[in-house]
């Protein structure tokens, strides 16, 4: 179960959160909104990449913040930049380092072909064109099969049959999923549950 207590999120002046209290335990999770509602920032949070200036985010009882909650956690969005001096290759074994996702090389090597990654295997990751990037991006977030996938506007930049492949992954993936888009969440079997954000107006 993902949980927001009592979260406050300022940026400059602009209050983007304030005391919010959020609890998620579906398996599936769309979050759609306005610019400026505060979906990346949401998922950001739930990462632990960003602490809420006030308040606690947890993922199974465990602070977000903690190393071992990392662990378990996964996100694809454009704030978090891909390291563009590491080939493909050197960027999904340092990856893979981190996440022991070593243990899971039948399922990465199945989605790398999928993807369509193989071929640019010694190219650097600065290099890759805007599709291959996000496929990379996405590739890292889901190559250690983390118990929370997040990922924020998945499908910007995917062609059709990228965003096929996609919805393949995403298909009885055993985690828990949450979306950021403006999109349709692909549900397979399970419900989708729908939080949609206002954009907050105050200073």
């Amino acid at each position: 179960m993902l949980t927001f207590e009592k979260i406050s999120q300022f940026y400059q002046q602009r209050c983007v959160f304030s005391d919010l209290c959020l609890q998620i335990n579906e398996p599936r999770v769309l979050l759609s909104g306005p610019n400026g509602s505060g979906k990346t920032t949401l998922l950001l949070m739930a990462a632990g990449l960003i602490k809420p200036s006030t308040g606690e985010v947890s993922f199974n009882q465990q602070s977000v913040l903690a190393p071992e909650s990392k662990m378990h956690i996964g996100i694809s969005a454009a704030k978090v930049v891909l390291p563009g001096f590491f080939s493909v290759a050197e960027l999904l074994d340092f990856h893979g380092r981190q996440f022991n996702s070593h243990l899971h090389s039948q399922f990465n090597e199945h989605w790398l072909q999928q993807f369509g990654l193989k071929q640019y295997w010694h190219t650097k990751v600065a290099n890759l064109s805007l599709g291959n990037y996000k496929k990379l991006s996405l590739l890292t977030a889901v190559m250690h099969q983390p118990k929370l996938l997040l990922l924020d506007e998945p499908s910007n930049g995917l062609d059709d049959k990228a965003r096929l492949v996609l919805n393949l992954l995403l298909t009885d993936y055993p985690g828990q999923v949450i979306i950021a888009s403006h999109e349709a969440l692909a549900a397979d079997h399970h419900h989708v549950r729908h939080i949609q954000l206002q954009r907050s107006e105050s200073a």
